[in-house]
């Protein structure tokens, strides 16, 4: 029995020395396959390295022979190449040089690159930032069920940036980008479904979407489960718990958040800096309460025509005071 196990000892050891003769006998020609300048031998020369198989980790090692192979046109090696030069893997950190890569595997239909040079110009990451670009080439992405590329085509839409505002396109992409488990989508999707704009308000439907994204602290949610805790819309109203999500969302940069925070402390403080500070405003209030300032000089200098242009911006969202003194003013010219 004994001499049984040894036997079985001496030919799994006997095995394992062959096995690894093969692998070394293979990784040599490998080896000289890629530097003779066999492309296909450089990228797989190249995984081998990244991944440490059948060899040590060498991420050095594995750039140079990405970075061969990719300069001789594979694209999976471009973008291997990129994806290091990006996260300064076996290579000095380069953005500028990831982009060049990504670009060039994208420009030939790579389509991780094609989103990685989305994002970037997205970005200004290692390129000039550029919304329009960063638009066309989310496009591409979009059509084929990214759902990054569709949310942030949603996003333009929604914001009016590159394209015309228009919300129910907004809605279409959001839509898409759901059903491929765009979390942030489906916080923005909130927003509209539980704004007064020009899609009707479907407050359940926005409350449910925000349960979701809020489990994943997105900041748009935490905006609009505020929105909802304050109109009742969220099972119950309660201000102060609205108040604690607004603080958060305006401190994790959501500017509408900033906007709800500028107006309360307004009403408190009669202090107009905050508004006036606005990066953006969404809200008619805020525009009527510059209105007025301008109208009247308060903490501002006067300025009627600065006043007439918030005045008719607060109407165009509905605001009754700011509709009845255009009116008036229409009125008041014709009696003249």
């Amino acid at each position: 029995m004994k001499n049984r196990n040894l036997n079985n000892i001496i030919i799994f050891f006997a095995f394992a020395l062959v096995l690894c003769n093969v692998n070394v006998k293979a990784q040599q020609n490998l080896e000289l396959k890629a530097r003779s300048g066999n492309v296909t031998a450089m990228y797989n020369l190249a995984e081998q390295y990244y991944k440490g198989v059948g060899m040590l980790q060498d991420y050095k090692k594995a750039f140079v022979w990405y970075k061969q192979a990719g300069d001789r046109g594979n694209l999976e090696a471009c973008y291997m190449t990129a994806s290091m030069y990006e996260e300064g893997l076996g290579c000095n950190q380069n953005y500028t040089n990831a982009f060049n890569y990504y670009i060039k595997a994208a420009e030939r239909g790579h389509e991780r690159s094609q989103l990685k040079v989305a994002t970037m110009f997205d970005a200004g990451l290692g390129t000039r930032q550029s919304l329009s670009r960063a638009y066309l080439w989310y496009r591409v992405c979009a059509e084929r069920e990214e759902g990054l590329a569709q949310r942030r085509i949603g996003d333009c839409y929604l914001a009016g940036e590159v394209v015309e505002e228009n919300w129910q396109e907004s809605v279409y992409w959001y839509e898409k980008a759901i059903k491929n488990n765009d979390t942030v989508a489906m916080a923005y999707l909130a927003y509209i479904l539980s704004s007064n704009g020009s899609i009707a308000p479907d407050y359940e439907r926005a409350y449910t979407l925000t349960n979701i994204a809020l489990e994943k602290d997105i900041p748009m949610a935490q905006y609009v489960y505020a929105e909802l805790l304050q109109n009742g819309y969220a099972g119950e109203k309660d201000e102060n718990k609205a108040l604690k999500y607004y603080k958060l969302a305006a401190n994790n940069g959501i500017l509408q958040a900033k906007e709800v925070i500028a107006l309360k402390n307004y009403q408190k403080t009669d202090d107009l800096n905050e508004i006036l500070n606005l990066k953006k405003i969404y809200k008619a209030d805020s525009y009527l309460i510059l209105a007025k300032a301008y109208q009247n000089g308060e903490s501002v200098k006067k300025n009627k025509k600065k006043a007439l242009e918030f005045y008719t911006k607060a109407a165009s969202m509905g605001n009754a005071e700011a509709q009845e003194y255009l009116e008036n003013q229409k009125n008041n010219k014709k009696r003249r």
